[in-house]
């Protein structure tokens, strides 16, 4: 008899199952297409019965959420509770091992990945990358059909901007990062939103990274760390694109990096104002390097100081 359980990992109800090892019986199979077939039918009724609604009144889409907001109050309908078990991301060693693997792999990869990482896109926004989207100039990357097809620009280091000019070279259009397959679609050439999430766990895997890895896991990881060097809450909900600035507190709420900068603040506010100036007048690395060597040079008077 297989062990009885009230829900899978996958969160499907323990009467799908009947069969050995979790088998699907064929009782439990045809109940639960029932079930399936019964929400997709209410659903649409339900789909239908507001959109009437809605046309009939002259809501336009931006009232349609005050409209969906406060139905949801008047039902009494809540969200869940949010997740307070801290954001999956990559550490710093991690990210430096993910684009060394990665540039490791071919110059194409790295940069990739680097822009997908830098500029938080999801993937589905870098697929759709073109070089006209491009400011190389103004350092800024415009993504023209974001979520809910939202257009926003987002800014990108000195650094990034040089490696893309590179890339771009003579081009003037077309797609930032074309694909290597002709592709059976209208566009050829054109990366898919999966082909992006193949690449990403390619590179982790080759990079001995145990956790899984996927692209908006990267988008997580840039999120945690502008917070962690300053960012307003507000910038960061802008240069991710996040309707709701609840969605962004997540990372505010959940990241110990942004407790570390707080710590660090208070407790040593002569290395902090040193290495700030660095970053300011030579950029990230050069802040990097310098943190690093402050804290070797710590590490030897603690070993002098034991000896």
């Amino acid at each position: 008899m297989p062990e009885w359980k009230a829900e899978d990992r996958f969160g499907t109800p323990a009467w799908a199952y009947s069969g050995p090892y979790g088998a699907p019986g064929a009782i439990g199979l045809q109940f639960g297409r029932d079930q399936a077939n019964w929400s997709m039918a209410s659903i649409k009724r339900a789909a239908a019965a507001i959109a009437a609604i809605l046309v009939r009144e002259g809501v336009d889409y931006a009232q349609s959420k005050a409209v969906f907001k406060a139905a949801r109050e008047r039902a009494g309908l809540r969200a869940s509770p949010e997740r307070r078990g801290g954001v999956d991301r990559l550490t710093v060693e991690e990210e430096l091992r993910f684009l060394d693997q990665a540039y490791a792999q071919d110059g194409r990869t790295g940069l990739m990945l680097q822009t997908l990482l830098e500029t938080g896109a999801r993937a589905s926004e870098l697929v759709q990358f073109r070089i006209e989207d491009i400011s190389l100039a103004e350092r800024v990357v415009t993504i023209r059909h974001g979520k809910g097809d939202k257009r926003r620009e987002v800014p990108i280091r000195r650094d990034l901007a040089q490696l893309l000019q590179l890339h771009i070279g003579a081009r003037r259009a077309g797609p930032l990062f074309a694909s290597r397959q002709q592709g059976s679609g209208p566009t050829p050439h054109v990366l898919t939103r999966q082909r992006v999430g193949q690449v990403v766990r390619g590179v982790a895997n080759a990079a001995g990274i145990t956790k899984r890895v996927y692209p908006h896991l990267l988008r997580h990881t840039v999120a945690t760390r502008l917070l962690a060097l300053g960012m307003d809450i507000t910038d960061l909900q802008r240069f991710l694109g996040h309707e709701s600035i609840t969605t962004t507190r997540l990372y505010a709420e959940t990241t110990t990096a942004t407790l570390q900068r707080s710590f660090d603040r208070i407790t040593d506010p002569a290395a902090h104002a040193l290495i700030a100036g660095i970053r300011q007048q030579r950029g990230d690395d050069a802040a990097l390097i310098a943190a690093d060597l402050l804290a070797r040079r710590r590490a030897e008077r603690v070993s002098t100081a034991g000896a």
